[in-house]
């Protein structure tokens, strides 16, 4: 066996793209003593470039006006290109003799079996002839992935396209996708059921990579110690999206962060971009050959790309027990499964909280580079991809073996727990909180009633010590009546509630943002105003529901101050107050001394009274938070969580986790 591989892989290629996923390929090859012969664009004589480009020219003036809709410049060009490359191929296959040519593109293939068969034909039938077959690297259907790079093409061109890739591709004694997902829109692309057998889903084997200590590799990069790396590989084209990566990178709330991008071509749009987001010094560039020692030397390797028909950096990153972000396109939730945390494609949002989750919490980080190196240990070899290929050339049924990967069951949690256990105390109960004097203390109600119910307590000693106390009431209540005891206008009715219950609690500072009640939902105009309330007002603390509320409105709201709050830099001490569920208590406010006045400000909500027995409910809760005061009987308190800038994130998470969970 004899087998001649032909690309039109440019420099760019050989480091980044096909050149280094066939490259092992070629090298297992070689060591069981096959020969393989490797033509690229390298290859191609200057005179054929230039017969080429002549014949460009001429057809252009010829014909290009016929094609208004299509970009036909850069396809006729690039058409011309892989059909040099597949009369090339057969030149080749002559003189040397190959017994199997493997095209890297149905276009190669198609100049490939079509110089073939005249070679064929004007040799009387009687010339050496190769058994043929390509793989489509693309995620489908090649004419998509030439519209998707930018090359538009009309609607007729297009469907021409499409008819002519699929008799190529049916012509073929094999086809290879790199993944199955792959396989499965090629059949779409093509209107082709079923598919023959002799097309087949084959991976790229798992990568073997230089392996650094980390130390060693970030002093070799000249890259500091202390800061956090994250890395994106590939050629610096749109399908990419390092925009996205770069925008995302600018909303990150961490002192220590470097962006790098690892990929050769164009960096001033990057650049410029960086600039203005005020993150250029953050930002750099790099190529090399030896991508291993930047994975070695990284704490994060994030890809952006909007289309992948496998991913190979992604799934080097896994090997090299990178913690992964990745988008979930083409068949990179196929290649990665549960070894990489997956965003949707161009969510700028998702992105930066998938990031900031990693930047903050050193145990997510942790917990996602098991992961990769737990899915990645199982992939298939080199050694069991170069079988899959060998059968292929054959004709011969290609091993199961080149299935995704069962992945292993999880590495036992037990251990590790038992271990932290070890090390807390035997009962850390939450400390008693020092309330401040002559302090500006902010509260964000969802509706009237929850701040008094909430945290009323806390309040009325705030009062007494001569605190200024604010209180934003976000929703208009107009859903706090569905059975009409109100008889008149509920919206006045709540609000006049709440006034006179906050005047009982010595507060007279009450603004009503009168959002839709029950269906709150944040928006800028939102985000204005209570940036505006937070400016004007400027609090030392400010109180807000907590995410484990089990009423929509109340999480809505906590999210929506907390996304104000982070923008500010996080100027205020935030506390959770509880209202429809404990708070994992960080700290509790001994409220015996007001429970009565408390009491009193909670039957002015007369209406919802008449819904729910609530103040023996919040009367009960403050009794049971009363027993965390050690040594006093008949206590009553008040619980919280504060937020700390440099962990609210993960404690926000881990948190929202749980009510999500609670949902299901």
């Amino acid at each position: 066996m004899k087998i001649l591989m032909v690309t039109r892989e440019s420099h760019a290629d050989k480091r980044y793209g096909l050149g280094r996923s066939l490259a092992p390929l070629i090298d297992e090859f070689t060591r069981r003593g096959i020969e393989v012969g490797y033509l690229c664009q390298a290859d191609a004589g200057k005179k054929s470039l230039s017969i080429l480009d002549s014949l460009h020219r001429i057809s252009v003036k010829l014909f290009g006006r016929f094609f208004s809709q299509t970009e036909f410049v850069p396809l006729l060009w690039g058409i011309l290109e892989r059909l040099n490359m597949g009369r090339l191929a057969v030149k080749v296959m002559a003189r040397e003799h190959y017994t199997h040519v493997h095209c890297h593109d149905p276009i190669i293939a198609a100049g490939y079996r079509g110089f073939a068969r005249i070679r064929w034909f004007g040799s009387l039938r009687l010339c050496h002839t190769a058994r043929w077959g390509l793989t489509e690297h693309g995620l489908g259907a090649y004419t998509q992935a030439f519209h998707d790079e930018g090359i538009h093409l009309g609607t007729g061109v297009m469907r021409w396209l499409r008819r002519w890739e699929a008799k190529i591709l049916l012509k073929a004694q094999w086809v290879i996708t790199p993944t199955r997902s792959g396989l499965a829109q090629l059949e779409r692309d093509l209107s082709i059921y079923p598919v023959p057998p002799t097309w087949q889903a084959i991976y790229h084997p798992r990568p073997v990579l230089n392996i650094y200590p980390k130390s060693e590799a970030r002093q070799r990069l000249g890259w500091t110690q202390d800061d956090i790396y994250i890395i994106a590989v590939g050629r610096l084209i749109e399908l990419k999206q390092f925009p996205t990566l770069i925008q995302a990178c600018a909303y990150l709330q961490h002192p220590h962060w470097k962006l790098v991008l690892i990929g050769e071509g164009e960096r001033s749009a990057l650049q410029t971009l960086a600039a203005d987001l005020n993150i250029a010094e953050r930002l750099d560039f790099a190529i090399s050959d030896d991508i291993g020692l930047y994975y070695s030397a990284a704490d994060i390797y994030v890809s952006t790309s909007i289309t992948e028909s496998f991913g190979l950096a992604n799934l080097e990153a896994l090997v090299m027990g990178l913690p992964c972000i990745c988008t979930a396109v083409g068949g990179v939730p196929e290649v990665l499964g549960s070894g990489a945390r997956l965003v949707p494609a161009r969510d700028t949002f998702a992105l930066v909280e998938a990031l900031q989750s990693l930047l903050d919490d050193a145990d997510t980080r942790q917990y996602w580079a098991q992961q990769a190196r737990q899915w990645a240990q199982n992939w298939p070899d080199m050694s069991t991809i170069a079988d899959a290929y060998l059968a292929m050339y054959q004709g011969i049924p290609v091993p199961n073996f080149t299935r995704p990967p069962t992945p292993t069951p999880p590495i036992s949690p037990w251990r590790e727990w038992h271990q932290q256990l070890n090390q807390w105390q035997a009962c850390p109960l939450p400390k008693i909180l020092d309330l401040p004097e002559q302090a500006n203390i902010l509260v964000i109600a969802p509706h009237s009633d929850d701040e008094t119910f909430g945290c009323g307590g806390t309040l009325a000693l705030l009062q007494q010590k001569a605190c200024h106390i604010k209180v934003v009431i976000m929703t208009d209540g107009s859903q706090g009546d569905p059975l009409n005891y109100s008889k008149g206008d509920v919206v006045k009715c709540r609000q006049a509630e709440s006034i006179a219950a906050l005047k009982l609690l010595g507060i007279d500072d009450i603004i009503f943002l009168g959002e839709a009640d029950g269906n709150f939902r944040y928006t800028p105009t939102i985000g204005e105003q209570l940036t505006s309330i937070l400016d004007n007002f400027v609090p030392d603390w400010l109180f807000i529901p907590s995410v484990l509320d089990y009423h929509r409105d109340h999480i809505a709201v906590s999210l929506s101050v907390l996304n104000v709050w982070q923008q500010r830099s996080y100027r205020e001490r935030i506390f959770l107050y509880e209202i429809w569920a404990p708070v994992p208590a960080t700290w509790i406010v001994n409220v015996s001394s007001v429970v009565t006045l408390k009491q009193q400000a909670m039957q002015c909500y007369q209406l919802p009274l008449k819904y729910g027995d609530y103040s023996n409910a919040v009367t009960a809760i403050m009794k049971y938070r009363g027993f965390y005061l050690m040594g006093q009987i008949e206590q009553y308190a008040e619980a919280f969580t504060e937020l700390k800038a440099n962990s609210w994130r993960s404690v926000l998470s881990h948190l929202f986790s749980l009510r999500a969970y609670q949902e299901k």
